[in-house]
């Protein structure tokens, strides 16, 4: 039985690199392009692109006059006349409103607007997909990097549990150091399998977004990351956030957008409604008696003699050609066009108040970012060079135990130092890496500051 168990032991060790071939291999820096193709987010808003690009191409047609065509049959019965009257009616009819051309091409003005919106919308859209699951990877790695470190804690308190237990059993340590190694032991147990969790979760989050059934994440290349000047790094990105942060670059598009719908209704409120009009209609009739002698229509019954008798089969097509022109000039419809032109001037006002707002707070936060980034930096040298000596103590330590002239307790204490400066370096590794993220996306470009020192 034992060998069995053995067996399928050692067949799960084996096949476990196969299923790790069969995972999908992510690579930190090729997300640009896994964002762009995967993205179901970005593929919705091409799709609305293409739609507002269908409007973009047929803007020029909406210059056109409103012509109508109307071709119709007509039929009269003329008792008193002693005949009935059938034929066909066609008109054409043209009109050309000016004040309607007028609003046209504001409307293709905002129409070009809003198709430079969407641009822009979905250029900020792929940023953002771009961060998330940028933000996601390095959580998923630091989560699995913790798993890694918590189960090395487990192994490891594990075997000196067993080892202070064989002392206690031989009378040279005590109950208490015994206990203590026991909890010992089930904390870093506790901590494993709340990491295991916490990283299947994060790597759900990830794999789901791109709909990818398994994926083996690449490690991010250790790197050292430099302090940003606070003076020199503000001064050359605070001056161009509006060219730079797509939220502020929205809101710009938009007061352009309001602007001329402002001006849309200035041409309701004051300019007046010139139109044109040009028709040409025509008429063809032809005669025939009540009993509808279709087929030979030189016939017509006559009341009087009681049959049918020759008559004109039909008239000449009667045209009529004309045309008008003038303006109306509406009076009281007028005040409803006068609030919307005041309403439209204070929504231009407020997207203004609101876009400098947006300009000024979002100043504010990359200088607060950029403190966060420098001091960041500063603790995660702190916490390697922390991990240095805390390494070089516990050799020392490990070392006095053997020849006897140290505990287990003051081993285990530097033991624990270890531990922490070690989960202290992974947590600001990653978070800085996090940071850094954060400031390309506010920048505009959200692996800008991974890419460069």
């Amino acid at each position: 039985m034992i060998r069995f168990y053995l067996f399928i032991f050692f067949f799960f060790l084996s096949i476990v690199p196969i299923l790790n071939i069969w995972a999908d291999a992510v690579e930190f820096h090729d997300l640009p392009k896994l964002v762009g193709e995967k993205s179901y987010e970005l593929k919705l808003k091409e799709m609305e692109i293409e739609r507002k690009k269908v409007d973009i191409d047929s803007r020029n047609l909406r210059y056109l006059p409103s012509v109508n065509l109307e071709h119709s049959p007509f039929f009269e019965s003329l008792r008193g006349d002693g005949y009935n009257r059938k034929g066909w009616n066609t008109s054409l009819n043209l009109n050309w409103n000016f004040q309607d051309q007028g609003n046209t091409v504001l409307t293709n003005m905002i129409l070009e607007l809003e198709y430079e919106r969407l641009l822009l919308e979905y250029r900020a859209l792929y940023q953002k997909e771009l961060f998330d699951q940028a933000f996601q990877y390095a959580e998923t790695l630091k989560l699995l990097a913790f798993y890694d470190y918590d189960f090395s804690n487990e192994s490891d308190a594990d075997k000196q549990f067993q080892t202070v237990q064989k002392l206690y059993k031989q009378g040279i340590e005590s109950y208490l150091v015994t206990q203590n190694s026991k909890v010992d032991y089930f904390f870093y147990k506790y901590n494993v399998i709340k990491s295991r969790l916490d990283q299947q979760k994060s790597q759900s989050i990830f794999r789901r977004k791109f709909l990818l059934k398994d994926v083996a994440l690449k490690q991010i290349p250790e790197r050292e990351y430099k302090i940003l000047p606070l003076e020199s790094t503000l001064s050359e990105y605070e001056k161009n956030l509006t060219d730079l942060n797509f939220d502020i670059i929205l809101t710009i598009n938009q007061v352009k957008i309001l602007e001329i719908q402002k001006m849309v209704r200035f041409n309701e409120l004051w300019v007046p409604d010139f139109f044109v009009n040009v028709y040409n209609q025509s008429s063809r009739e032809s005669y025939s008696g009540l009993s509808g002698t279709w087929a030979n229509s030189m016939e017509v019954y006559d009341y009087s003699r009681n049959d049918f008798s020759r008559y004109a089969r039909s008239s000449d097509a009667d045209f009529n050609v004309g045309g008008n022109f003038g303006f109306r000039f509406p009076l009281f419809n007028r005040w409803l066009s006068k609030n919307e032109f005041d309403k439209s001037k204070i929504e231009i006002k407020l997207a203004k108040s609101q876009s400098q707002f947006l300009r000024e707070n979002t100043g504010l936060y990359l200088f607060e970012l950029i403190q966060q980034h420098n001091n960041l930096v500063e603790l995660y040298d702190i916490s390697r060079e922390s991990k240095r000596i805390a390494e070089e103590n516990y050799q020392i330590m490990e070392k006095a135990y053997k020849t006897g002239s140290a505990s287990v307790i003051e081993l285990q204490t530097v033991d624990r130092r270890l531990r922490d400066v070690m989960r202290n370096e992974i947590q600001n590794r990653y978070d800085l890496i996090q940071l850094r993220l954060q400031i390309g996306l506010l920048l505009g470009d959200t692996m800008k500051f991974l890419n460069n020192n």
